[in-house]
């Protein structure tokens, strides 16, 4: 060859040290990788930021330490070693062998300029995912901005890695004391990324689990498993953990393992498999013998040296007879929970924005209320309705001797008149949402809603005040709706995914609510344009003039944007399960313990909502705390 050319041998990498700080930053990087985190990038930066980050690099640090000699990790070590043995191989060529890295130094963005140039890079990975070698192509597509590179995408069935993972298990077994059983644990992967993804990975483990298996000399039991699961997606089974219990509790104590995932030595071999896995297996009463990879052993860096020739020579390289693939047979993977269909994920995304908007709407009276007491006690305190329920609340005090003041109540008592008519309201709204479709009905509730927001803004006197929450109550009860939309785009199997965008909506609306409420809560309008007040503007108005807003942006968005999810040959449908009458809710349902959570649940969210609607009077009377400050309490409570 005439022109000098480049391999370079790319790993994943390692933190620079087992100290929080660099796992921190190691993590940070790594799990902000759209190819291995594949969730929502807005969503997942919360989650990564808040959550991850913060708790987890000390928990990952000290497992790095473990596999830690001191100077380096044995991933860095190892693939030094191979990229320095392979280089050695081709020292009378004019061909320069080099090692880099995704996420360590030397960096694969270091050698651009050679990838331009037809460098040939070879993934230490054999199996091809998005996870990792779509990373790598990641980084040299989207953060170098090169889309003509030379890259070997798989060499799992190559004769150098097949053979050199025959020869190292083959080897370990003749040396090792009695084994009852050999496993080949491979990195596991979300198993809708193989399913909807179309990830190879899955595949390529089969295969590369069946050269390997051909091969052996040993008569034991050989089983493919899959280890290091993350998040709460279900991944790739059967795993590895669970499966070392099973073989151990059958009478087999003495299990084998091997890694054909990883060319060297990690985090994931060295620590998860020969130190965790051996725990776990200790636990039951059996334990683990751990294969170690190939690592730069001697024979392998001389294998792989003639594959890579190959390879620059524009050939295939040594592959095992394609032949011995043909009719092999994966063992299916079946999802319990689907993944949502796109057009759930764009309907629940309206979903989610319509109940987080009502709920902002709902909650940012919240840190007002006891201000709003004092406000009309002192403006209309001869109101037939606010003298009603005062004159109420003073007598319950007076005999029960509690020594709590009639207005500390008085919050319970306009919560508990918006809860009410919620509470009545649901079933109707559900029926209603039945017989006549979804779309029409959240857009009817959410516009009466924008109205008792409205008259909310014009509330001077506290009649206006308990008509727009009587309002509001009726129409907040379309949760229901909201509700059967996501049970209309759901399945059985995935509906707790979608009802988690429902739970979502109502905690953020509850921590974002009250904030906006205590903030402008400080702007009185009738401050500024005191002729304002001749028609009923209030020092309560800015909040009400935010909740219409929000409101009628709502109704806009429905409109536009949210199409029926209930089809008109279901609409009218006889469902045994809804009724308008809300006392048919107490009927117990026959299903072993859900009465006892339902009522659980139920005792809970009374004592809860006793408590959001009376705290803040609470902290005015004994505390002194203002709306600011309320709402401050109500942000805390939210998160």
């Amino acid at each position: 060859m005439s022109q000098k050319r480049k391999i370079i041998l790319v790993g994943l990498g390692s933190p620079k040290s087992p100290a929080v700080g660099d796992v921190r930053k190691y993590l940070r990087e790594f799990l902000s990788d759209p190819h291995v985190v594949d969730a929502n990038p807005f969503l997942w930066k919360i989650i990564l930021n808040l959550f991850v980050l913060p708790t987890r690099p000390k928990s990952s640090a000290e497992l790095y330490k473990r596999i830690w000699d001191g100077k380096e990790f044995p991933l860095i070590k190892y693939t030094r070693g191979l990229a320095e043995k392979v280089a050695k191989a081709f020292e009378n060529m004019e061909v320069e062998v080099v090692e880099a890295y995704v996420l360590s130094s030397p960096r694969l963005v270091d050698y651009a300029d050679d990838i331009r140039e037809g460098a040939l890079v070879v993934p230490l990975f054999p199996q091809y995912s998005d996870s990792t070698i779509g990373s790598i192509k990641g980084v040299i597509e989207d953060h170098l901005g090169i889309s003509k590179y030379n890259i070997v995408e798989s060499w799992y069935n190559s004769k150098a890695f097949i053979d050199n993972s025959v020869n190292q298990i083959n080897s370990f077994l003749d040396d090792a004391e009695e084994v009852d059983c050999l496993l080949l644990s491979f990195h596991g992967l979300p198993k809708r990324w193989v399913l909807y993804k179309g990830d190879p990975y899955y595949r390529h483990c089969c295969e590369t689990f069946y050269l390997i298996k051909n091969r052996l000399k040993t008569q034991l039991p050989v089983e493919m498993v899959f280890q290091s699961r993350f998040g709460s997606d279900e991944w790739l089974t059967p795993y590895t953990d669970e499966r070392v219990v099973e073989i151990i509790n059958s009478g087999k104590k003495k299990i084998a393992v091997y890694c054909p995932a990883f060319v060297t030595d990690c985090l994931e071999t060295v620590d998860e498999i020969g130190h965790e896995l051996n725990n776990t297996a200790k636990e039951v009463g059996g334990s683990i013998e751990f294969i170690p990879c190939l690592n730069d052993s001697d024979q392998f860096s001389a294998d792989l040296s003639q594959y890579l020739l190959k390879k620059i020579e524009g050939e295939d390289g040594e592959i095992c007879p394609i032949s011995e693939l043909e009719n092999i047979k994966m063992p299916e993977q079946k999802l319990a929970s689907p993944p949502l269909s796109d057009n759930a994920k764009k309907t629940l995304k309206i979903v989610f924005l319509t109940l987080f908007l009502d709920l902002v709407g709902f909650s940012i009276i919240f840190p007002l209320f006891p201000s709003m007491a004092e406000y009309y006690l002192k403006i209309d305190g001869d109101n037939f309705l606010l003298r009603l329920i005062f004159d109420g609340i003073n007598n319950l005090t007076q005999n029960a001797g509690g020594g709590f003041s009639a207005i500390v109540l008085f919050g319970g008592a306009l919560g508990a008149l918006y809860s009410l008519l919620q509470f009545v309201a649901a079933p109707i709204w559900g029926s209603l949402s039945d017989r006549h479709g979804r779309r029409p009905i959240l857009i009817v509730s959410v516009s009466c809603l924008a109205l008792s927001y409205l008259i909310w803004f014009f509330s001077g006197s506290f009649t206006l005040l308990v008509l727009a929450r009587f309002i509001g109550g009726i129409m907040g009860g379309n949760i229901s709706a909201a509700t059967a939309v996501v049970a209309d785009v759901t399945v059985k199997e995935n509906r707790s995914k979608g009802m988690a965008t429902i739970g979502i909506a109502f905690a953020l609306g509850f921590i974002i609510g009250p904030a906006l409420g205590g903030i402008l809560s400080m702007i009185n309008l009738t401050d500024y344009y005191p002729a304002l007040e001749a028609y009923g503007v209030n020092p309560f108005s800015m909040p009400a003039a935010l909740a219409f807003l929000l409101s009628v942006y709502n109704v806009f968005f429905l409109v536009t944007q949210f199409k029926e999810s209930l089809p008109v040959e279901k609409r009218g449908e006889l469902n045994n399960e809804r009724s308008i009458n809300p006392l048919k809710l107490f009927k117990p349902l026959p299903f072993p313990g859900i009465n006892g959570t339902n009522i659980g649940h139920f005792l809970f969210l009374t004592s809860f909502s006793g408590m959001e609607f009376t705290l803040t009077f609470l902290a005015v009377e004994r505390l002194g705390y203002t709306s600011m400050q309320n709402a401050y309490m109500f942000i805390f409570i939210g998160f």
